[in-house]
């Protein structure tokens, strides 16, 4: 590889050509694969370590959910009873997946230990819930990281390979793979290469060394997704023959970078470091690949000339992409733009109550061994989760395209409902039907942040994929039988509306008086 300093001048130049959205998409990224809880919290875990911070700092240093607890007493938004609080904080949190994993990172001030010591009491001193809940989070875990980890890794490659010469170029670039339809092969490919770089980091010299040879895959699969496992580990290894030890130098000159960043509270990585790492082994990976081409045994896999010659174009040129980009992949016809009927609306209610239903009526069965119809009605409905349901799907429709903004909004919304809801019936019915009292970051007991994050993601899951697949399903049910049940519903549910207004349901496992 020929001179550094060039090599640096042109990530300078990249770096400021595009400098927000860069630190943007740096920032984003880094949050999903590693940066996130450090950005959070690591200047904390070294204040709580400095030896010169006296005593009473560190015992009077107060919680996130302290402050705003306090904040929103000060306003008188909503009143807080001072036992009540001062027993959560002494216990911590007593409910909820979220309030173990919290309670154990806190007290162990590690994110690691704090998690596996988490895992540690929900599977082995837990109930038979909590132990199925675990394992299967473990499972999407697993699933998230091979599918949504490795994959977005490699959309950072292929978004700062393109911004380089394309001024055009968006932050969805960040989502390549998931659009060119060859996610498994390219999960197959990264899953491959974290299973091999974890077996030689067993050998310590061979994993420093295999880590530099197998540094290019990543920009490989963002060129040509559809490579195959050998092929990528052999052109990886072609391209990093002799060039390691500059690679490495590279490396060791952001180490100041990296040691200034804990003095600047990450403010260095954040608004420059991140970035610019990424804008340097973009340019890296060009001039790599422009200077070796010629001798590499396959380098006509590395197909993409658009990525090292600019088009004269302002964004990438999509339609002499080589590679199937962009393609629109609806798993089952999933139109999620499409519009909805009344007749369809109504359907939509009875299944999201119905599903909501179910779900909690497993959950308690999994979890107490019997059968409990929960809900404020007789029938197999809860209509807060229909309600939801057609509010995500109606309110929200502006932001269909703009997922992170229809997550954040049913977040919000869900929580709002969910939070009302509580608050009328308590004050009706004199009785509680959910209590979140003891999860971490609860509202008064009426919502919670676990609860709140289901909502979001589900809201994303009914949007996208449950409501145009039923209703490409209810479709398929001829008109006049729809009707039909729409008419038997709402009468079914008027009937229930007027009997448990007489007959609340109740009982335990379903509400808890208070009065």
């Amino acid at each position: 590889m020929q001179n550094r300093k060039e090599l640096y001048q042109s990530a300078w130049k990249s770096l400021r050509t595009h400098y927000f959205l860069n630190i943007v998409v740096a920032f984003i990224v880094g949050f999903v694969l590693r940066d996130g809880y450090q950005y959070a919290t690591d200047w904390n875990q070294t204040l709580m370590q400095d030896q010169s911070v006296s005593y009473e700092l560190r015992e009077n240093r107060k919680t996130n959910s302290e402050i705003i607890q306090e904040l929103l007493q000060q306003q008188h938004f909503f009143e807080f009873n001072p036992e009540t609080l001062a027993e959560t904080t002494a216990e911590k949190y007593t409910m909820g997946y979220f309030s173990v994993i919290v309670n154990e990172i806190t007290s162990s001030g590690s994110l690691g230990f704090g998690v596996l010591n988490g895992l540690n009491k929900i599977l082995f001193h837990g109930k038979i819930a909590e132990s199925v809940t675990i394992f299967i989070m473990t499972g999407l875990t697993a699933l998230f990281w091979v599918f949504g980890k490795n994959l977005i890794l490699i959309g950072r490659c292929r978004y700062f390979m393109e911004r380089r010469l394309y001024p055009g170029t968006k932050a969805d670039r960040i989502l390549f793979i998931y659009q060119t339809g060859c996610v498994t092969n390219a999960s197959k490919v990264m899953l491959m290469r974290s299973i091999r770089q974890f077996l030689w980091n067993l050998t310590i010299i061979g994993g420093f060394y295999k880590y530099y040879e197998y540094f290019m895959i990543p920009f490989i699969l963002a060129e040509n997704p559809n490579i195959s496992t050998k092929e990528a580990f052999r052109l990886s290894k072609e391209m990093m023959l002799g060039d390691k030890k500059h690679v490495f130098l590279i490396d060791l000159s952001l180490l100041p970078g990296a040691l200034l960043d804990g003095a600047t509270f990450h403010m260095s990585s954040l608004f420059f470091l991140n970035a610019y790492r990424e804008c340097l082994y973009s340019e890296l990976y060009a001039r790599l690949r422009k200077e070796k081409i010629g001798g590499l045994a396959d380098a006509a896999l590395l197909y993409d000339e658009w990525l090292t010659v600019s088009s004269g174009d302002r964004a990438y040129p999509d339609g002499k992409c080589p590679t199937p980009h962009l393609e629109k992949h609806r798993w089952l016809n999933a139109d999620y733009e499409k519009n909805y009927t009344a007749e369809t609306a109504v359907l939509f209610f009875f299944l999201f109550s119905f599903i909501g239903w179910l779900f909690e009526v497993f959950f308690y069965l999994v979890n107490e061994g019997s059968f409990i119809n929960r809900g404020t009605m007789a029938g197999p409905w809860l209509p807060i989760y229909g309600t939801g349901g057609l509010i995500i799907i109606y309110l929200l429709k502006p932001l269909r395209k703009k997922p992170g903004y229809l997550f954040a909004s049913a977040f919000v919304i869900c929580g709002c409902l969910e939070y009302f809801a509580s608050w009328i019936l308590e004050k009706i019915a004199h009785m509680k039907w959910w209590d979140y009292t003891g999860y971490f970051m609860n509202l008064n007991g009426r919502v919670c942040l676990e609860g709140l994050t289901v909502f979001g993601l589900a809201g994303v899951a009914v949007t996208y994929f449950i409501a145009p697949v039923s209703d490409n399903l209810l479709k398929k049910i001829p008109a006049r039988t729809r009707k039909i049940l729409c008419m038997i519903l709402l009468l079914l549910f008027a009937v229930d509306c007027v009997y448990s207004v007489m007959h609340p349901n109740t009982g335990n496992g379903i509400t808890e008086g208070f009065y």
